[in-house]
């Protein structure tokens, strides 16, 4: 007698294949995902890093940027303490060790920064150690 049908086995042998193959397109993109949000975060630290210096350079008003580590944000205020120019989300799951690096961070009128130093950030599976050096060279990053 001939059915027209498959067996269990050929069944759970397609299916197992399907689940491989999702399990696989699904983990690559997450962890591109991640990488980019990293990315991201340091390119738009960047940015207002300069915008720090910068202003620091050409304007009478000195900002500074203060870390709270404990709240996941970093802000940008006008005279250190004073009225907030920009607030930035830092990601819930990151953690921020301030090493040898001092708040506020700001720039003296010809671009250096006044307290050098360093701080690790730990963003789940990758770990920074961002450096402020003494001078005029600006910030950089290395992968731990």
């Amino acid at each position: 007698m001939k059915t027209g049908g498959f067996t269990f086995i050929e069944v759970m042998i397609v299916l197992g294949s399907m689940v491989a193959l999702t399990a696989v397109g699904i983990a690559l993109p997450v962890h591109m995902l991640e990488k980019q949000k990293i990315n991201d975060f340091f390119q738009l630290f960047d940015s207002d890093l300069i915008y720090l210096q910068q202003s620091a350079m050409l304007s009478s008003e000195k900002c500074a940027l203060y870390i709270d580590a404990e709240h996941h944000e970093y802000t940008i205020r006008t005279g250190g303490t004073g009225e907030v120019i920009l607030t930035r989300k830092i990601p819930e799951n990151w953690r921020i060790e301030l090493r040898t690096l001092k708040m506020p961070l700001s720039f003296n009128s010809k671009g250096t920064i006044k307290r050098p130093g360093t701080m690790i950030i730990h963003t789940g599976r990758s770990r920074y150690k961002v450096v402020f050096p003494l001078g005029k060279g600006r910030h950089y990053y290395e992968e731990l």
